[in-house]
């Protein structure tokens, strides 16, 4: 399931993004989670398009995270998206998307056996 940007936006986009599949299954996670709020759901993925698309021309506009200083944050309203910037690529990879209250750490932290 991809929701990348629109290319019809005046956005200059010069880096790819790129979605890991564990941030895949996070955006079907909260898709599926929305299905009962389609306002709510319409809102948080414009968002999130418009987002990526800006995020596609100034790749260091957000914040570095200071917990694990090799993704940088992207806040949409309830949920943190998070990206690392390969330069060398021109390359942004999406890792998560992840509902702001939860675990956040347990969430790059790989399972127990």
């Amino acid at each position: 399931m991809k929701f990348l940007v629109s290319t019809g936006g005046s956005w200059d986009m010069k880096y790819k993004i790129k979605y890991v599949p564990s941030a895949d299954r996070d955006l079907v996670a909260i898709y599926t989670f929305l299905e009962e709020y389609p306002q709510k759901r319409l809102r948080i993925f414009s968002k999130l398009d418009i987002a990526l698309a800006r995020l596609a021309s100034m790749p260091k506009m957000f914040p570095i995270y200071d917990a694990d200083p090799q993704f940088r944050r992207i806040v949409i309203e309830d949920y943190l998206v998070f990206y690392k910037l390969v330069e060398s690529e021109e390359l942004i990879e999406i890792h998560r998307i992840l509902y702001a209250k939860m675990d956040i750490q347990k969430q790059f932290s790989p399972p127990t056996p």
